[in-house]
């Protein structure tokens, strides 16, 4: 795993570079805000120096579809994957570092393999690719499900992620990420978030939830609208408290040094 790899979104990874396509990253980052949208997906604007909370979630999901495909050790897997980046440039928060990032790694991959990996039935798709030509919407829609598989004797679409605190409940029921793979996956009983919390003493946590005909045909009718805003270039700033938090922050206050020191072009290979 390389740090150009690490710049794709995994949609980016399996798409064509000049394909045009929708996908639950894109609609989520435009409604956020659409000149977010434009600098990264437009003009291909990435940080110079990529965030370690970043890197080290790719590598957990690699390291969990190795386990999960491969019946291979993901601990063995994320220490190979990790040592890599011992000596490669990341933004590290206040809490962070790599030797704290190493250790909760560890214990994640460790806690999964031995407390959760038994929750699973049979696993019919790991990090499966879709793409659903659907008339509403101008383009088609690209998207990577990390894990399909028998939850409760129930055909459940699973999402994991790495996070600094645990999810509320509301986040779970009103994610459209999770909409995005139960309309790639109609025959799915229920969607999962699989949280692999980085506090000091890491933990898992499963939050199940359903989605009903009517969330779906919403979240369509959000894509249609946010897809037309794109095709006719409604990019616009959004301020707010999250501007703080924003790698473009530079670009929009109009700080040429900042920019030039923490921001570059990026150009991916086909």
């Amino acid at each position: 795993m390389t740090v150009d790899t690490i710049l794709k979104e995994r949609e980016e990874q399996v798409t064509p570079k000049q394909r045009a396509y929708l996908s639950y990253s894109r609609i989520n980052k435009y409604l956020h805000c659409p000149e977010q949208y434009r600098l990264y997906y437009v003009e291909n604007i990435r940080p110079r120096i990529p965030a370690a909370s970043l890197v080290f979630g790719q590598i957990i999901h690699k390291a969990l579809e190795h386990l999960l495909r491969n019946q291979g050790d993901p601990v063995k897997w994320f220490l190979e994957a990790w040592n890599a980046f011992k000596e490669v440039e990341l933004r590290y928060s206040q809490k962070e570092s790599w030797e704290k990032l190493h250790a909760i790694g560890w214990s994640l991959l460790e806690k999964f393999q031995k407390e959760e990996l038994s929750r699973l039935g049979k696993i019919s798709g790991t990090e499966k690719v879709f793409e659903l030509n659907i008339t509403s919407l101008p383009l088609p829609l690209v998207g990577v499900i990390d894990l399909i598989t028998e939850m409760d004797s129930k055909k459940t679409v699973v999402d994991f992620k790495t996070a600094a605190s645990a999810y509320d409940e509301h986040e779970v029921i009103l994610s459209d990420q999770l909409t995005t793979y139960q309309l790639a996956e109609p025959e799915a009983e229920q969607t999962a978030l699989c949280v692999l919390v980085k506090t000091k003493e890491p933990r898992i946590e499963w939050h199940l939830s359903e989605r009903k005909p009517e969330m779906v045909i919403e979240y369509l009718e959000k894509v249609h609208y946010v897809a037309q805003e794109i095709a006719a270039g409604q990019f616009y700033k959004r301020p707010g408290k999250w501007c703080g938090y924003c790698d473009y922050l530079p670009i929009c206050t109009g700080d040429t040094k900042k920019t030039e020191d923490t921001l570059m072009h990026i150009e991916f290979a086909s």
